[in-house]
């Protein structure tokens, strides 16, 4: 028996995406409806133009609602840019004598350790991975059964600032759909595109995006998390600039005839176009992929220095995975392998019932939203509540829904 439909909300800085899914019997995912709108009232992740946020959503859920037969009033929301951030905690609790085994209880009282670690301020969190165990100094995998009088957790946790959830809630609300909780979209879309393999080998994940890209490493468990402050957009801005058009025209060209490293057939050839002033003008193939190559190279260096700068990113047996609308680009994983020194590739989904397309990086992190919602009672970390609601997500499912 199929379970409850699930409704996502992947709102990023070029475009707001609504999705539909359910879980079939043999735990397929199937893509029920999708829905999405163009959006430019956020810069970076952080909304600047409430109404047109609001519009967006509204008409992303319409669409995604009409596609799927459903009137949406709920949603899971997915969250990254530079509200989120990470923080490691580490506690250590006295265990009951070594005659009794650690129990369930013992890592409950350490887990509640490393929340009250966490530092005072205004943020909610949205996931929680454990990093280790230890039992008197040594470190085990499950310490559940062993004897000891001393067990150490360390624990990596994912916040969002507690406006910027408000600020989203608020705007999905004005929509007329109701929030049930938070998900990190890097954290997601690995559900849909890293196997159980790669993450023991250790793998990490580039979701580039319009305003930023977004890298998590994984190494068994999520080890690391870090924001890259350009993105596809960035590789526009710089057409825009150097060849005087307007950003809409330098966002096509992109797409039409955007590459970088190998050279296809007819690179000399010119590519016509007006600048803002009406004026033709005409620019060689080779020497739009040398505009373009310069900022993706540049966001790879960044990359490369994120992965240099943490010991988990020295272990990436599997690579990296690119994902994301950025990860569209010709030529991308022969450049980032170039850059980076491991091997890279484009990030599939896998296990879904869709329409032809969907398999694009640019759908992978709705997708995740919701396999990740999906799994979630398999996961180690919860989704964070709304600010102002504790109650759990799976006993708001039955209100999300009102079947036509």
């Amino acid at each position: 028996m199929n379970g409850s439909p699930i409704v996502v909300l992947d709102i990023g800085t070029a475009k707001v995406l609504c999705m539909v899914g359910e879980q079939q019997p043999d735990d397929k995912l199937k893509i029920l409806g999708m829905g999405s709108s163009p959006c430019r009232g956020l810069r970076r992740s952080s909304i600047i133009d409430m109404p047109k946020v609001v519009d967006a959503i509204t008409t992303a859920v319409t669409e995604a609602g009409r596609s799927a037969g459903l009137k949406i009033t709920g949603a899971y929301m997915g969250m990254a840019g530079e509200s989120v951030s990470v923080h490691t905690s580490h506690s250590t609790v006295a265990i009951s004598g070594t005659s009794t085994p650690i129990d369930d209880n013992d890592v409950q009282r350490g887990l509640a350790a490393t929340e009250q670690a966490m530092p005072a301020g205004n943020a909610i969190v949205l996931h929680r991975f454990i990093q280790s165990y230890a039992v008197d100094g040594e470190y085990v995998q499950n310490p559940l059964w062993l004897h000891g009088n001393k067990l150490e957790i360390e624990t990596l946790s994912i916040l969002a600032a507690r406006q910027s959830c408000t600020t989203l809630q608020r705007a999905a609300e004005e929509a007329g759909v109701e929030i049930a909780g938070f998900i990190h979209e890097t954290v997601a879309a690995a559900s849909a595109l890293i196997s159980p393999d790669e993450r023991e080998m250790g793998v990490a994940l580039l979701d580039i995006g319009a305003g930023t890209s977004d890298l998590a490493i994984f190494h068994g468990q999520l080890r690391h998390l870090a924001e890259i402050p350009f993105g596809g957009d960035d590789l526009t801005k710089d057409l825009s600039v150097v060849l005087s058009m307007s950003p809409r025209e330098a966002e096509q060209l992109k797409q039409l005839h955007g590459y970088v490293c190998s050279r296809p057939e007819g690179a000399d050839q010119n590519i016509s176009f007006n600048t803002t002033a009406g004026r033709p003008h005409s620019i060689s193939h080779h020497q739009l992929k040398e505009i373009i190559e310069a900022r993706q190279q540049e966001i790879f260096e960044f990359v490369r220095q994120e992965l240099e700068r943490n010991s988990y990113g020295k272990k990436l047996a599997a690579g990296l995975i690119l994902t994301g609308g950025g990860a569209m680009l010709e030529n991308i994983a022969q450049l980032g392998e170039e850059v980076l020194g491991v091997p890279v590739r484009l990030g599939s989904t896998q296990e879904m019932l869709t329409a032809p397309g969907m398999e694009d990086p640019q759908y992978a992190a709705a997708i995740g939203l919701i396999r990740f919602a999906l799994d979630e009672e398999a996961h180690e970390a919860a989704m964070a509540p709304v600010p102002q609601s504790g109650r759990k997500f799976l006993d708001k499912l039955a209100r999300i829904f009102s079947f036509m």
